[in-house]
Formats: structure tokens, C-alpha cells, sequence
């Protein structure tokens, strides 16, 4: 069986590079004579920067078995960096031995050393992380970076929990307020359910262009047009619900039986919303694609003239 490459562990590990990378540029940035004299401040990029190489690491090593390559921590980023084309393996290799040089933190640094390595080289980390990004996207035709794995995974963890909670309405509210497992199993269900639809916003919002979000993801979704507007109220009940259920075990259970009645049908309705966006948003990436190709052809024909 071919293996798949990882596409969330891809993205979350170079989340985490990002934050990383973020930090470090923020303490960098008051100078090499603050920063030499600043002891906490040697400590914080010491700390980012092992995060930052661990979080190249992780895509590296799975990255390594899809490709069939044998590699050791020593190795992998150059190996992997050669693998895809990347230019400048030179820096990744003094990445490296930088990294297992100062890894222990207990190790003294030089902070001048410290202060001029990182900040002559840490463009490195975004250039090898966009270049592995670009290499997936190409060699698997997954521009957008999408798992449908997961969003598999958590439709069906929807539509099970939705199943589980109609099972249980289905008795009736008498035998609902009779039975004190009826209550905690449906509770369960509802939290299931609305966590497996955030996981799917959580992981598609910023593929439909929402850079910013929280708990809101699915009003923002809403605010982008990819859930229509007229769900707005029921998204509104579904959420309340949800931090009801969080803020307090302890709701009425006829409340909660009137709730779920309610708004359980819409968790599936809600997917068929977002599938349906997201359809439409792979059938503009694709035409865009051909279209970029077409293009570029084109030139190189006017230029071969």
C-alpha cells in the first residue's frame, strides 16, 4: 500500500515553525548589543530555536519514509533538502551542527555567536519550509494543501454522533428525563459532533482565505459566504449550546431535549454547505491552474518565435 503524505502533520508542524520564527525575529530585533547583554533573552532564542528545528524535523522524518529516503537526525534536512530540490543544503548543514553544537541547554553560547548565526541565517527556516510546501504541492497535485483524510474522519464522526443522539431523542422526552445515561450519553454526543464540525472549519477556513478565527470559525464562514447567511441563527444556537455544555454539566432536560431536537439535524446540512463550498473552491483552483498553464505555454511559444 503507497504510502500518503501526512498533509495536517505537514501543516501543524510548520505552524508551529512559524510561531517559532515569529518569536525569534521579535527578540532579534533589539539589536546584537541588547541581545548580548541580555541573558533571559540568549535563554528565549535558545528555547525557539530548538522548537524551530524540531519543527522542521517532524515533516522531514515522515517526509523521508514516503520518499524512501534513509536519513538520521544528522542528515534528514540535507538529505530531504537535496531530494526536493532546495538550494542552499550548505545552511541546513550548518543548521544542523549548529542545533547538536547548543541543543542542551545547559551548554554555555556565546551570545555574539549566538546573536549573528541566527540572525544571518534564520530566513533559512521559511525558505526550506516553503520549498517543502511547493514540493507536496506539485508532486501531489494538492495545491491547497487539503486532508481529506481528516475532513473524512470528522464527517464521520459527525454523522455517527448525530445518529447516536437521534437514537437516544427517539424515545421520547419522558423516557429521556427517566433515564440519567440518556442525558450524559447525548451531552457527549453534541460535544463530539460540534468539535468534529470545528476540526473540519478549523482545517478550511484559511483554504477559503479566513486568516483570522477562533472560536467563531463557522460565523466567519458565514461573514465569507461559505456557509449561506440564513444559517447565521442556528450556528448561533449550536454555539451556545456548546458553551453551555462547557460552562455547565448541569442543564435541564427538557432544555437540552427541546436543543438538540432542534439543532441536531443541522450538523449534517451544515456539511453539505461546506462540501458544496469547497467543491466549487477546487473547481476555481483547477480552472485557474489550466488557465496559468495555457498561459505560460503561450509565452514560450511568442518567445520561441
Amino acid at each position: 500500500m503507497q504510502k500518503k503524505v501526512n498533509i495536517s502533520l505537514i501543516l501543524e508542524s510548520f505552524h508551529n515553525l512559524e510561531k517559532a520564527y515569529i518569536d525569534l525575529k521579535k527578540v532579534l530585533s533589539a539589536g546584537k548589543e541588547e541581545f548580548v547583554k541580555n541573558k533571559l533573552a540568549w535563554d528565549k532564542v535558545r528555547v525557539d530555536f530548538n522548537l524551530a528545528f524540531e519543527s522542521c524535523m517532524r515533516p522531514c522524518r515522515h517526509l523521508s519514509v514516503i520518499y524512501g529516503l534513509k536519513t538520521s537526525s544528522k542528515d534528514c534536512l540535507v538529505k530531504l533538502g537535496e531530494h526536493i530540490g532546495f538550494e542552499d543544503t550548505k545552511t541546513l548543514q550548518e543548521f544542523i551542527e549548529f542545533y547538536f553544537k547548543y541543543r542542551d541547554l545547559k551548554e554555555t553560547v556565546n551570545p555574539e555567536e549566538l546573536y549573528d548565526f541566527l540572525s544571518g541565517n534564520l530566513h533559512v527556516f521559511k525558505d526550506y519550509a516553503k520549498a517543502v510546501v511547493e514540493h507536496i504541492k506539485k508532486t501531489t497535485g494538492n495545491v491547497l494543501l487539503i486532508d481529506f483524510e481528516l475532513l473524512k474522519e470528522k464527517a464521520k464522526h459527525v454523522k455517527d454522533s448525530v445518529s447516536k443522539i437521534n437514537f437516544v431523542l427517539s424515545a421520547g422526552l419522558e423516557e429521556f428525563k427517566k433515564k440519567p445515561m440518556y442525558y450524559d450519553r447525548v451531552k457527549y454526543f453534541y460535544q463530539v459532533a460540534y468539535d468534529s464540525l470545528f476540526d473540519i472549519c478549523k482545517h478550511l477556513s484559511p483554504k477559503f482565505g479566513i486568516k483570522k478565527f477562533g472560536d467563531d470559525c463557522l460565523l466567519k464562514m458565514i461573514e465569507h459566504g461559505v456557509i449561506p447567511e440564513e444559517y447565521r441563527e442556528k450556528v448561533v444556537k449550536m454555539i451556545a449550546l456548546k458553551n453551555k455544555l462547557i460552562s455547565t454539566w448541569d442543564v435541564p432536560q427538557e432544555d437540552l431535549y427541546r436543543d438538540l431536537s432542534e439543532l441536531k439535524d443541522w450538523f449534517e446540512l451544515l456539511l453539505k454547505e461546506i462540501a458544496s463550498s469547497l467543491k466549487n473552491l477546487l473547481q476555481r483552483t483547477s480552472s485557474g491552474q489550466g488557465l496559468h498553464q495555457e498561459n505560460s505555454q503561450g509565452q514560450g511559444k511568442d518567445q520561441r518565435v
